[in-house]
C-alpha cells in the first residue's frame, strides 16, 4: 500500500482517522498542495497548542512489515509512525489505547510504549532514546521493519534496534502529528 498526500491523490478506502484515548478531540489534517499537516489548536487541554492526529490502516499487518514515511516538522513538530494494537469504534468514533510510537523530532528518535488500563487510561513509557541532530523544515523519512523480536527503525541514515519480544500479532499502522507542526508527504507499508 502507498499513499501520497498531495491534494486530491489520496482519499482514506484503506485508511481511517483514529484518536488516542489520551487526548479528548477527533480534528483532520488540513490538506495543502503536496502533503497533509495538522493545526494550531487553542482548545488544547494536554500541553500543547497544536492538533494532534492520527491516520490508521484499516487493515492489520503482522512481523515481516515494513512502514516508510516521508515527513517533516517545525519547532516542538514530532511527526510519528504508530503501531496500534487494536482499533475500538466508539460510536462511530474510532479510538486506541495499546500502542507503540518510533517518533522522529529535533534531537533525534524515541520509541515509546502506551498500555491502556481497564479504565482506558493511557499510560506510557520510554523504550529507545537515540540522539542526534534532525533539521526542522527539511523532509526526513522515518521507516520501521516489524520482525519477529524486535524494530528495525531507520531515520535518513541514522539506524538502531528496539527489541521487542512481545510486539503484537497483529496491529494497524499508521501516522500521528505529535505536539508542534507536523507534514506528511507520503506513507507506504510493505512486506519484508
Amino acid at each position: 500500500m502507498k499513499i501520497d498526500f498531495s491534494r486530491g491523490v489520496w482519499n482514506t478506502d484503506e485508511v481511517t482517522y483514529a484518536y488516542t484515548y489520551r487526548f479528548p478531540g477527533t480534528p483532520e489534517f488540513h490538506q495543502t498542495n503536496d502533503c497533509v499537516e495538522n493545526r494550531p489548536d487553542d482548545t488544547c487541554r494536554f500541553g500543547c497548542d497544536w492538533e494532534n492526529i492520527s491516520l490508521l490502516t484499516r487493515s492489520t499487518y503482522t512481523a515481516g512489515t515494513r512502514i516508510a514515511v516521508r515527513c517533516a516538522f517545525f519547532d516542538l513538530g514530532a511527526p510519528l509512525i504508530t503501531i496500534a494494537d487494536r482499533i475500538y469504534d466508539e460510536n462511530g468514533e474510532y479510538k486506541y489505547g495499546d500502542y507503540i510510537e518510533v517518533v522522529l523530532y529535533k534531537n533525534g528518535v524515541n520509541v515509546w510504549r502506551m498500555q491502556m488500563d481497564e479504565n482506558k487510561k493511557v499510560t506510557w513509557k520510554k523504550m529507545l532514546g537515540v540522539e542526534f541532530p534532525v533539521s526542522e523544515g527539511d523532509i526526513h523519512t522515518l521507516a520501521v521493519d516489524m520482525t519477529k523480536d524486535g524494530l528495525r527503525i531507520e531515520a535518513d541514515e541514522h539506524r538502531m534496534f528496539w527489541r521487542c519480544e512481545d510486539l503484537y500479532e497483529s496491529f494497524h499502522l499508521g501516522i500521528d502529528a505529535c505536539e508542534g507542526l507536523n507534514r506528511f508527504y507520503s506513507m507506504e507499508i510493505t512486506k519484508l
